[in-house]
């Protein structure tokens, strides 16, 4: 099936309690984002978030494809996370984890 090879490819995929696809990652470090974002266009039926990962600078280049019109149905469905986001999120989930008492 189609949506299984496809989805093979997707780097990083989060499944729900259902197992399900919750969240797609795809980290874009070097390749063209537009592949990602074909990807995610694919894999648009199942009712999943989807995320680039990338540098910061990178953003622009995220914003200027996610604007081409073949992706209309999946604009407002695919997120940008830069690196030191990503960082961030995963330090303050650690704190958070190693917190003994919270007031």
């Amino acid at each position: 099936d189609m949506l299984v090879r496809r989805s093979q490819t997707v780097d990083v995929i989060w499944f729900n309690a259902r197992q399900m696809p919750d969240s797609f990652f795809e980290v874009e470090h070097s390749t063209d984002v537009q592949n990602s974002l074909l990807k995610f266009n694919d894999l648009q039926d199942f009712h999943a978030r989807m995320i680039i990962v990338s540098d910061e600078n990178r953003r622009g280049e995220f914003e200027q494809k996610l604007n081409y019109s073949a992706f209309n149905s999946i604009r407002l469905r695919v997120n940008f996370l830069g690196y030191n986001a990503l960082v961030k999120q995963y330090e303050y989930e650690l704190l958070k984890a190693n917190q003994s008492f919270v007031v």
